[in-house]
């Protein structure tokens, strides 16, 4: 494997004058606030001396053409392809067009960190706090001539940090710094046809750094939202409960549908109940969820029947364990019950099965370990078993994993691809994926907004060991006239009944408290620990 770093060798040819004149104009509050008050870990020098001592590299000169082009010598060109590069991965020299661009086999890749088809230009991960985007975007594509036209190679959406600019550009740089190699990897597999894509059309408008106007108000919304962020932390709760359709759960393709969700009754104040999955025994309807408790902060999880079949029975608890559990993805296989909670914080993936159901289980294989996958689901499809979840330690809610296995006690490997998708707006899994007019359906999360603001049905196109492909296809929002108008965030099948759950944000006393607790507590072990580590004076 070729290496080469490729240095621009131009010699900046502004005067003090000139710097000093930019500075002063209607841009001074940005250049100020840049200067002293954002610190984005991603964007900090780091010392590659050491790493890249033995890697040979090239001083260019390159010619300004126009105000933004800048090309390449061709004896530059030539020595580079001299290399036989696979691909030039594009940080510095402005917009450059011409034969450079043909020189890597796979061309010349660049990052740009937002959404190309809404903002180009420049700064990044700015315009979409103070336009107050739910989302930011960002593409790895592959130049071609042209200023800001590229093919699209990756492409993601992460929930803008709206409180601080220097936290939404690290999020981002570093979610998308990945992104190179896995175009590898697809090119390895053979799955990257998607570099010989058209360009992008995008007409999204180009911008510029901020004038001191839009720097004022970009400081009053991100003060106000770093209030918000506080006051919602401390005070307002999701509060969630769960309800019964009695129609099958493909009925959601339908645009606009609204079938009648039948709620149980609201929970006791400080708890709720969530993740609702089900078997039908016996005619009978049997529900598995989460039912947390505040003053604890820790879920288990719990049976409802159905008596008569319409009256649900108290919780009882079927699933407690140490630590915190939720998701209780249901299913039966070859006349057994088994059921994965979310053991996120076991970090394992593990199997439990019924010995007297529904309140007896027991463990009897753990599918994966070390890894903290949350609302992990299992399906067939296609001659395989399919295991699909986000990653607490990759991403709560934007990241995609896959696994597939001959068979449900595995042995489960890894997709080639993962994390196969990277969108907080339909990435983690949301209940039961289902056939429909022949095609497979995965319910996932919309948590742009917030967390479980509604479900998308994402009609899967393509499914391999090294493939992934999917599409929307139908959004579950919220029924805004119902006791639980914020958000939903699990839907699962019975048979023709279907299962859902809603929340609303409520206040909470305990967990206020709860929450007081455990930052005294952190400041206090902060404080220890930080005396323990400092220097005695006077002993020896």
């Amino acid at each position: 494997m070729a290496l080469l770093i490729i240095i621009d060798d131009n010699v900046d040819s502004q005067t003090i004058f000139n710097k000093i004149r930019e500075l002063c104009l209607n841009q001074i509050f940005f250049q100020l606030y840049l200067r002293f008050f954002v610190r984005p870990r991603a964007t900090s020098r780091v010392d590659m001396s050491n790493f890249l001592l033995k890697t040979p590299y090239i001083r260019c000169k390159v010619i300004k053409k126009g105000r933004f082009f800048y090309y390449f010598d061709e004896a530059d060109i030539q020595t580079i392809r001299g290399y036989d590069l696979d691909f030039i991965l594009q940080f510095g020299f402005g917009i450059i067009p011409g034969e450079i661009l043909n020189v890597a086999h796979y061309g010349v890749w660049s990052f740009h960190h937002d959404d190309e088809e809404k903002y180009r230009g420049s700064p990044s991960c700015f315009w979409e706090i103070y336009n107050s985007d739910n989302v930011t975007g960002a593409i790895l594509q592959r130049l071609t001539d042209g200023p800001d036209v590229g093919v699209v190679l990756k492409k993601g959406f992460l929930r803008t940090i709206n409180y601080s600019y220097a936290k939404n550009i690290d999020a981002v740089y570093f979610e998308s710094g990945r992104w190179p190699a896995q175009v590898c990897i697809d090119i390895r597999n053979g799955n990257a046809d998607y570099l010989n894509a058209p360009p992008s059309q995008t007409k999204a408008p180009i911008f510029r750094a901020p004038n001191n106007l839009q720097m004022l108000l970009f400081a009053i919304k991100m003060l106000r939202n770093f209030l918000a962020t506080k006051y919602n932390a401390l005070f307002r709760h999701d509060q969630w409960n769960i309800g019964i359709i009695y129609e099958p759960i493909h009925v959601f393709l339908k645009p606009d549908a609204k079938p009648k969700i039948h709620y149980l009754q609201h929970p006791k104040k400080g708890k709720f109940l969530a993740d609702p999955f089900g078997i039908l025994k016996n005619k009978k309807l049997i529900i598995l969820c989460e039912d947390f408790d505040y003053r604890s902060f820790k879920g288990t999880i719990s049976s409802i029947e159905l008596i008569d079949g319409t009256r649900p029975s108290q919780p009882v608890v079927a699933i407690d364990l140490p630590i915190h559990t939720s998701y209780p993805y249901l299913f039966e296989y070859q006349g057994e019950y088994y059921c994965i909670p979310d053991t996120s914080r076991a970090r394992e993936i593990s199997l439990y099965k019924a010995q007297k159901f529904p309140h007896r289980w027991i463990r009897v294989a753990t599918l994966i370990r070390n890894i903290a996958g949350l609302d992990t689901t299992v399906f067939q499809y296609e001659g395989l078993w399919w295991l699909t979840c986000a990653d607490k330690e990759q991403g709560n809610f934007h990241n995609l994993f896959i696994w597939y296995a001959p068979d449900l006690l595995g042995p489960w490997k890894p997709h080639a691809a993962n994390p196969v998708k990277t969108d907080i707006r339909s990435v983690r899994p949301a209940g039961t994926p289902f056939m429909y007019n022949g095609y497979l359906y995965r319910p996932a999360q919309d948590c742009s907004r917030t967390y479980g603001g509604q479900i998308v049905l994402n009609r899967v196109i393509r499914l391999t060991p090294t493939e992934f492909k999917e599409e929307q296809a139908a959004v579950i929002k919220p029924y805004t006239n119902s006791p639980f108008p914020d958000g939903v965030h699990t839907v699962s099948a019975v048979g023709d009944i279907t299962l859902i759950d809603a929340k609303r944000f409520i206040f909470i006393g305990s967990a206020f408290k709860h929450v007081l607790v455990r930052w005294f507590t952190k400041v206090l072990r902060a404080s220890v620990q930080a005396s323990k580590s400092s220097p005695q004076v006077g002993q020896g």
